[in-house]
């Protein structure tokens, strides 16, 4: 099949809820695409087909690397119906959410490092007032190349749209695992709901589970909404405390109930992501641990902060009824078999029985009830309370005579303590207290306090931040003399060495190279065309040779694919303005030929190479009529009068005397003044301005046959 005179279909290479892909030839530009097409059945629904317009026209208004290409759309007529398609840019890879289910989770830095850049693509299409509303690990691509690119703008939404005909109040549109909980409550989205989104693709990446899971799209909704996530680091293997506090606060930071809690832009989390992905400490991470009782933004390590609001989001206390989801009438629910759901529409999720205004506060929420225990004290009645003379001496007695007791046994332990010590027979022992995690002065007042000695020892350590308490000596949990040395080990941080030049070195040379300085070679290797640098070899690195690292810190590398070969596109016949579209487009630097044809002017009549591949950049020659030649007419029999006037009808512009006449001899009478040959012969090219040259017959007896 092929659509527009132009893209020859080939193989489907996807499958959607409402679409089809397919790899596509552009015959015209000589390049591969991807087709994006409607499935016939739901072309005739108004609805999809305005969903399946406005991802092409969001799509369009993008201009991001890592955002999927939009070059072209249209329509074709199948049994009567007008399928709509769009053609994008081909990218070959592997979705987060294959990669996820094939090889499970990603390390912590190795995750943030690919959504740094989604984020950045979403912080771009917020800046152009577009909202994504379906983030999920299935719209995130990473290509053979190791690039990531942002799919499926499907249901994105004009940021200053509040009346679009895809917002809908009595369904909410979305992937039920990453919904924020704004969208689950059909209220409206915003930027901040791509980042809630985002965070649960980060929190699934590490842990290889979404945060929440039910039974149906309506269940998880809910959950977003009501419940708090786990901690990404129960799931997370042989994480240091302070390792897991930074992943826990930036995963739960995103995924915060209300908007203002949560990082403000996607480039805000794109920045704790960077911290992440060279295990540094996170603002999210610093702000729990530099702050104890001021209230602070977002979850830090702690879920319940995370999800605080969402029990109020409600309007329901904690030992109140659940509230109840329950589907439209008439609609079925999904099976909680499919893992990875396409994008649903469900009901929105709304509190029963409240009536009042959604409290984010995020602080206690007592719906109204009266405390239990708030019983006056005073309440009662003393006449009531009296007691006979004797009872009261029995109970003054009884109160001498332990007094008696309490003061000999103080006593007692005061001598026993003063002469134990002056004998060194005293005893006292004390548990070590478990200080890892903590800032140094903290540990060592800690210590302290118990009446250890206690001697700090620098140590350095991958996973601990500097200036970290990592373990004592003796361990925590060990009973010791109160006055015995305790030894503090503080963490220096990693140990630092200095980055190689991996500058012209093949990958598995750059590899050696940093290993052998106890630094780590990224797995994501990126990819780019070089004129200069050999394919397979280095064109960059980061960080850049010569800086001051820590050991185990991954390097990142960028490898030359060589020279990029193009495809010289068939243009002959365009316009010039067209062809220099499609020439520059693919990476071809023009260079124009006027030459004299009888095309009109302006049309192309040819170009160098066509169809041959050569070097991206490269310069070819495109020849371009001047409109200036024009078909001789055939003059032949003709009169001088009557050549002129043929000659003008043809678009010819020279003067009479442009017009050469030679004489011929003839003995035929009749024939005189009538042209006998002419030079161009009729059919022939000649300028608009150009000489004609006309044998005219002269009559001579001498010619006369006899």
């Amino acid at each position: 099949m092929i659509l527009s005179d132009r893209y020859e279909l080939g193989a489907i290479i996807g499958t959607g809820g409402m679409s089809d892909v397919y790899e596509a030839n552009d015959t015209l530009l000589g390049r591969s695409v991807a087709v994006k097409m409607l499935r016939p059945e739901l072309a005739r629904d108004v609805k999809f087909k305005e969903r399946f317009r406005r991802e092409a026209q969001n799509s369009g208004r993008l201009n991001h690397s890592a955002i999927v290409q939009v070059y072209d759309t249209g329509e074709i007529d199948i049994s009567g119906t007008a399928v709509p398609f769009i053609v994008m840019e081909l990218v070959h890879g592997r979705t987060l959410r294959d990669i996820v289910r094939e090889e499970g989770a990603f390390s912590p830095a190795d995750a943030a490092r690919i959504l740094v850049t989604a984020c950045e693509a979403l912080q771009a299409s917020h800046d152009a007032g577009i909202i994504h509303r379906d983030i999920k690990p299935a719209n995130i691509m990473i290509t053979n190349t190791g690039a990531v690119k942002v799919m499926d703008f499907g249901i994105a939404r004009a940021l200053d749209d509040s009346h679009s005909a895809m917002t809908q109040t009595s369904a909410v549109i979305g992937t039920a695992q990453y919904l924020s909980p704004e969208q689950a409550r059909g209220k409206m989205a915003d930027a901040r709901s791509d980042v809630y989104s985002i965070g649960c693709v980060f929190y699934e990446m590490i842990t290889a589970r979404p945060p929440f899971e039910g039974e149906s799209p309506f269940a998880i909704a809910y959950q977003h909404v009501q419940e708090d996530p786990n901690p990404p680091s129960d799931f997370i293997a042989d994480l240091s405390p302070t390792a897991a506090l930074n992943i826990d606060a930036v995963a739960l930071t995103a995924m915060a109930k209300h908007p203002a809690d949560r990082y403000q832009s996607a480039a805000e989390f794109a920045e704790d992501l960077k911290r992440v992905s060279r295990n540094a400490v996170s603002q999210a991470a610093r702000s729990h641990l530099t702050t104890t009782d001021a209230p602070r933004r977002g979850a830090g390590a702690a879920a319940g902060a995370a999800g605080a609001a969402g029990a109020a989001a409600l309007g329901g206390a904690a030992d109140t009824a659940a509230t109840q989801i329950v589907p439209v009438a008439g609609a079925g629910v999904p099976s909680s078999e499919q893992a990875y759901p396409a994008t649903e529409v469900v009901p929105p999720i709304q509190p029963t029985g409240a009536s009042s205004p959604v409290d984010y506060s995020g602080g206690t929420y007592n719906n109204g009830y009266e405390n239990g225990y708030s019983t006056d004290y005073n309440d009662g009645n003393d006449d009531g309370y009296e007691e006979d003379e004797p009872k009261k001496r029995s109970a003054a007695t009884w109160i001498i005579a332990l007094f008696t007791v309490l003061a000999l046994c103080v006593g007692g332990y005061f001598a026993w303590d003063y002469i134990g010590q002056g004998l060194g027979l005293s005893s006292k022992t004390e548990k070590v207290p478990d200080v890892s995690g903590q800032k140094e002065d903290e540990a060592k007042a800690k210590l302290e306090k118990l009446g250890y000695h206690v001697e700090v020892v620098q140590q350095t350590n991958p996973d601990v931040e500097r200036g970290v308490a990592i373990k004592t000596n003796p361990a925590a949990g060990s009973s010791v003399q109160s006055s015995a040395t305790v030894t503090l080990f503080i963490s220096s941080g990693k140990e630092v060495t200095e980055v190689p030049d991996l500058t012209g070195k093949t990958t598995e040379e750059a590899s050696r190279l940093l290993e052998e300085s106890g630094l780590e070679l990224d797995p994501v290797v990126k990819e780019e065309e070089s004129d200069t640098v050999d394919d397979g070899a280095v064109v960059s690195q980061n960080p850049s040779a010569g800086s001051q690292v820590s050991k185990g810190t991954k390097v990142v590398i960028t490898v030359s694919t060589g020279k990029a070969q193009v495809r010289v596109p068939t243009i002959t016949g365009m316009k010039w303005e067209q062809a220099q579209d499609n020439i520059t487009s693919i990476g071809l630097n023009p260079r124009v030929a006027n030459v004299d044809s009888d095309q009109p002017e302006g049309t192309v009549v040819g170009i160098d190479g066509e169809g041959t591949s050569v070097d991206k950049g490269s310069t070819v020659t495109v020849r371009v009529s001047n409109g200036q030649m024009i078909k001789a007419p055939s003059l032949i029999g003709l009169n001088v009068s009557q050549a002129l006037d043929a000659l003008r009808a043809a678009g010819w512009q020279g003067s009479n005397n442009s017009l050469h006449q030679q004489q011929v001899r003839t003995g035929a009478l009749l024939d005189q003044g009538k042209i006998a040959n002419q030079s161009p012969n009729g059919g022939a090219l000649v300028r608009k301005d150009g000489t004609v040259t006309v044998g005219v017959f002269v009559f001579d007896l001498l010619a006369v046959q006899p």
